[in-house]
């Protein structure tokens, strides 16, 4: 007898709607594949966090919002803040240097950020010289609106799959246990099921929290660097602000492929062009990036990876594998659906294709 032989229509509406469901389901993740995987990241991440607080905060709504506060909120702050100061300190740069030009033509709204003045934006955008928006105006009102329109729609497609993003992640820390109960009962508790997934599920957390402990290692080490290069530098401090850019670098581990390179770097070629530019000793920069890719860069890195993966059933190799060859593969969602993949495959092989093969040699 068939499988379908004792299936009634019924049956077969039923299993349509849900392969129905399911497709709509899948093509909206896939739409936004980066925020849905980058909520899967942070709720393995945090998920620890949340079950310490859990312990003493009895209300999974506050915990859920609390934990999300505590990872969430510093890293804006300190992008946003890190804004602010690259604009003061473009600021200063123009004002030294022979780019007055420039410096007039930016210079209402760098005085907007040195001041923190609201009104002095509004009076610049109403009034300003240069690249105002009262002279666009002036020049062309569609091209104007149209520019607008396009910077409107970007920030807001950003803001849309922030939200997205934490609105998923409040539900999986806050839910998690409805969701895993439910599928549990849906497979009738089914032995070789619960101990895969199971399995999947610790390394998983394993394997993705310890991201957040490279970025806490990474920034600690860089800020000890940091404070050490101003301590010895004579002629004044090499790094003016070493505990905005330590925590900076260690966000910045996130970033597929070039990771805290993409803080670091940019920041020592610019004290590489300020010490040939003026009586800065050459020894800063080349310090500041000798010290930050062996001490910051590479120690941290590898020892905290593989003191957390030595905990996991995985081996390290293939998790950085995973995190590589998922972001050259998918791009920037792949530096968290690699190492998903990873886990995945190893536990279907160690624990599924014994199984499956011993079945097909006795057949």
């Amino acid at each position: 007898m068939g499988v379908f032989d004792s299936w009634d229509g019924k049956r077969v509406a039923w299993v349509a709607l849900g392969l129905v469901l399911a497709a709509l389901i899948g093509l909206a993740l896939f739409r936004y594949i980066g925020p849905f995987l980058f909520a899967i990241f942070l709720y393995y991440a945090t998920r620890p966090l949340y079950r310490q607080l859990d312990r003493f905060i009895d209300h999974p709504n506050v915990t859920a919002t609390v934990t999300i506060l505590l990872i969430i909120l510093p890293m804006l702050a300190v992008v946003a803040y890190a804004v602010v100061v690259a604009l003061r300190e473009l600021d200063q740069f123009l004002a030294s240097s022979d780019l007055e030009v420039v410096r007039s033509t930016l210079q209402p709204y760098l005085g907007m950020v040195r001041r923190g003045n609201v009104d002095r934006l509004r009076e610049a955008i109403a009034s300003g010289s240069g690249g105002s928006v009262a002279s666009a105006l002036q020049q062309g009102l569609p091209g104007v609106v149209g520019r607008l329109q396009s910077i409107a729609a970007a920030g807001f497609g950003i803001l849309a799959r922030f939200f997205l993003m934490l609105t998923i992640l409040f539900y999986l820390l806050r839910d998690d246990w409805k969701l895993r109960q439910w599928f549990y009962e849906s497979i009738d508790h089914d032995e070789d099921i619960v101990s895969y997934t199971q399995a999947v599920d610790d390394d998983l957390e394993t394997v993705f929290l310890s991201n957040l402990a490279v970025i806490a290692v990474a920034a600690g080490a860089a800020a000890v660097v940091f404070y050490g290069l101003n301590y010895v530098a004579s002629s004044g401090p090499v790094v003016p602000t070493p505990v905005l850019l330590a925590l900076l670098i260690g966000i910045g581990t996130l970033v597929p492929a070039v990771g805290m390179k993409i803080v670091y770097v940019p920041y020592g070629l610019v004290l590489l062009g300020v010490a040939l530019t003026t009586p800065t000793p050459l020894w800063h920069p080349i310090a500041f990036l000798a010290l930050t890719l062996v001490v910051v860069d590479t120690v941290p890195d590898f020892f905290a990876r593989s003191f957390l993966s030595a905990r996991s059933g995985v081996h390290m190799g293939l998790v950085l594998l995973g995190y590589f060859l998922g972001t050259l593969a998918f791009g920037w969602w792949g530096l968290f659906l690699g190492p998903i993949v990873v886990v995945l495959a190893v536990h279907f092989g160690e624990t599924v294709v014994p199984g499956l093969a011993s079945d097909f040699m006795w057949e």
